[in-house]
């Protein structure tokens, strides 16, 4: 006998399980650990607080980790993006929003966020296709990025307008 109790046996027999299930994609390291989404939220609401505070580094770490343990959640990787823009990695930033947009369409940050970044890099016709895609999934302008969203293209529209007069 190796001296092990049935219970630790048991318990090597889960982990071993969980850990297969992540290296073959069918879990996620949340999934694994046992942590619910509810908690995952818990963390994101800490590093969106210390992203407002301009704290970027200690933000990034925490979305870095959240996207590292629940990888196919659409606003980690929105939040993600939007610590590397303001970081000033733009190359980083717009991966993320591409992430973001693939695991939910519908992510109306993402699709304000990439849309302004795309216009910031100067693909304009992107950026304004992702602006009214983001408009087109909230109407009726209830996030404060629609609103972002709205008085951009409203701008852009009178720009154009003077360019052709002038």
């Amino acid at each position: 006998m190796s001296g092990m109790s049935e219970t630790t046996r048991e318990r090597e027999v889960v982990l071993a399980d969980r850990i297969e299930k992540v290296a073959t994609g069918q879990a996620t390291i949340a999934d694994a650990a046992g942590i619910t989404k509810k908690q995952l939220y818990e963390i994101a609401e800490k590093g969106h607080s210390l992203f407002n505070q301009g704290r970027l580094e200690d933000a990034r770490g925490i979305f870095e980790g959240l996207v590292a343990a629940s990888p196919f959640d659409s606003v980690f990787h929105c939040h993600l993006g939007a610590i590397l823009w303001r970081s000033g990695d733009l190359e980083g930033a717009l991966r993320e929003y591409d992430a973001s947009v693939r695991f939910n369409v519908a992510n109306v940050d993402a699709l304000a966020g990439r849309g302004e970044l795309l216009i910031a890099r100067g693909e304009l016709e992107k950026g304004v296709d992702d602006l009214s895609r983001a408009l087109e999934f909230d109407p009726d302008g209830a996030r404060p990025a629609t609103k972002r969203v709205r008085v951009l293209l409203v701008s852009l529209h009178e720009s154009a307008k003077r360019r052709k007069a002038a």
